[in-house]
Protein backbone atom coordinates (compact mmCIF):
# COMPACT_ATOMS: atom_id res chain seq x y z
CA UNK A 1 0.00 0.00 0.00
CA UNK A 2 1.65 3.52 -0.86
CA UNK A 3 1.46 6.90 0.61
CA UNK A 4 -1.05 7.80 -1.87
CA UNK A 5 -3.55 5.18 -1.68
CA UNK A 6 -3.55 5.64 2.61
CA UNK A 7 -4.09 9.45 2.42
CA UNK A 8 -7.04 8.76 -0.19
CA UNK A 9 -8.52 6.12 2.93
CA UNK A 10 -8.13 8.91 5.23
CA UNK A 11 -9.72 11.58 3.15
CA UNK A 12 -12.52 9.44 2.63
CA UNK A 13 -12.93 8.04 6.76
CA UNK A 14 -12.66 12.07 7.70
CA UNK A 15 -15.46 12.48 4.85
CA UNK A 16 -17.40 10.09 5.84
CA UNK A 17 -17.10 11.15 10.03
CA UNK A 18 -17.93 15.10 8.92
CA UNK A 19 -21.20 13.11 7.00
CA UNK A 20 -22.31 11.01 10.18
CA UNK A 21 -21.48 14.14 12.09
CA UNK A 22 -23.39 16.72 10.35
CA UNK A 23 -26.62 14.11 10.30
CA UNK A 24 -26.68 13.22 13.47
CA UNK A 25 -26.27 16.76 14.70
CA UNK A 26 -29.38 17.98 12.12
CA UNK A 27 -31.56 14.87 13.94
CA UNK A 28 -30.93 16.18 17.25
CA UNK A 29 -32.12 19.80 16.23
CA UNK A 30 -35.17 18.28 14.14
CA UNK A 31 -36.29 15.76 17.01
CA UNK A 32 -35.88 18.80 19.57
CA UNK A 33 -37.68 21.42 18.00
CA UNK A 34 -40.67 18.59 17.62
CA UNK A 35 -40.57 17.40 20.97
CA UNK A 36 -41.23 21.33 21.92
CA UNK A 37 -43.56 21.38 19.53
CA UNK A 38 -45.40 18.23 20.64
CA UNK A 39 -44.67 20.24 24.81
CA UNK A 40 -46.62 23.02 23.51
CA UNK A 41 -49.51 21.62 22.21
CA UNK A 42 -49.68 18.95 24.61
CA UNK A 43 -48.69 15.63 22.46
CA UNK A 44 -47.16 12.78 23.15
CA UNK A 45 -43.56 12.73 22.11
CA UNK A 46 -42.39 9.69 20.06
CA UNK A 47 -38.61 9.02 18.78
CA UNK A 48 -39.77 7.21 15.83
CA UNK A 49 -42.36 9.86 13.99
CA UNK A 50 -39.52 12.53 15.09
CA UNK A 51 -37.66 10.42 12.64
CA UNK A 52 -39.60 10.08 10.51
CA UNK A 53 -39.94 13.64 10.30
CA UNK A 54 -36.31 14.12 9.83
CA UNK A 55 -36.38 11.81 7.53
CA UNK A 56 -39.16 13.47 5.45
CA UNK A 57 -37.32 16.63 5.51
CA UNK A 58 -34.16 15.38 4.06
CA UNK A 59 -36.03 13.22 1.34
CA UNK A 60 -37.95 16.79 0.62
CA UNK A 61 -34.26 18.79 0.74
CA UNK A 62 -32.91 16.49 -1.91
CA UNK A 63 -35.69 16.40 -4.44
CA UNK A 64 -36.18 20.54 -3.85
CA UNK A 65 -32.83 21.66 -3.78
CA UNK A 66 -31.98 24.56 -5.83
CA UNK A 67 -29.62 23.44 -8.68
CA UNK A 68 -28.57 26.91 -9.64
CA UNK A 69 -25.87 28.43 -7.25
CA UNK A 70 -27.86 31.88 -7.10
CA UNK A 71 -30.89 32.61 -4.78
CA UNK A 72 -33.45 34.66 -6.35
Amino acid sequence: MNKKTKDTGIGVLVCLIAVILLCSVSWIITCGVIKLITMCFGLTFKWSVATGIWLVMALLRTIFKNSSGTKE
